[in-house]
């Protein structure tokens, strides 16, 4: 893995489980410091991010993205739309073993499972049935939209304090 993707990987998943909450300032330095890499592979993988919609650019720093709902609410109705045209897809497919792997992420979630991990589960579940879709657009499409709604669903399983900070 490159430095890049190093830096990418750990930073999203610091945004995406609110260690780093919304509204947070972010600097290279910071990054650099805390990750170990140099300027180039901050700033690309700070650039990915921004993509993502996870951070955003506040003049000459980073700053993490805000949850905004109404965002949230589009983002639904998009990965919806979206998320029916892959399961028709994954439907019309002949070889169901891959459904298997599906159904054993659903199995893997009971009662006395700990929400936090259904939470992934389900994210997971949502991702690999467009990616057996076999479109590589509508894969692309519903993971976009599962990373970006993910910061929501994390709030629920989260204390009061993690709330409180991030729809601050």
């Amino acid at each position: 893995m490159s430095q890049m993707q190093n830096v990418e990987k750990q930073l999203r998943g610091m945004i995406l489980g609110l260690e780093i909450g919304p509204g947070e300032r972010l600097t290279e330095r910071w990054i650099e410091s805390r990750f170990g890499a140099s300027r180039t592979p901050v700033r690309a993988a700070l650039l990915r991010l921004e993509t993502e919609g996870l951070v955003c650019r506040d003049g000459r720093g980073w700053t993490v993205s805000p949850i905004n709902l109404t965002e949230l609410e589009q983002i639904a109705v998009y990965r919806d739309a979206v998320e029916v045209a892959a399961v028709k897809l994954t439907c019309a497919l002949e070889d169901r073993s891959a459904v298997d792997v599906i159904e054993a992420m659903l199995d893997s979630c009971d009662a006395g499972t700990p929400r936090e991990e259904c939470h992934r589960v389900g994210m997971d579940f949502h991702i690999e049935l467009a990616r057996l879709s076999g479109n590589e657009f509508l894969f692309r499409a519903v993971r976009d939209a599962m990373t970006r709604l993910s910061r929501a669903r994390w709030l629920e399983v989260r204390d009061e304090a993690a709330l409180s900070r991030a729809w601050a």
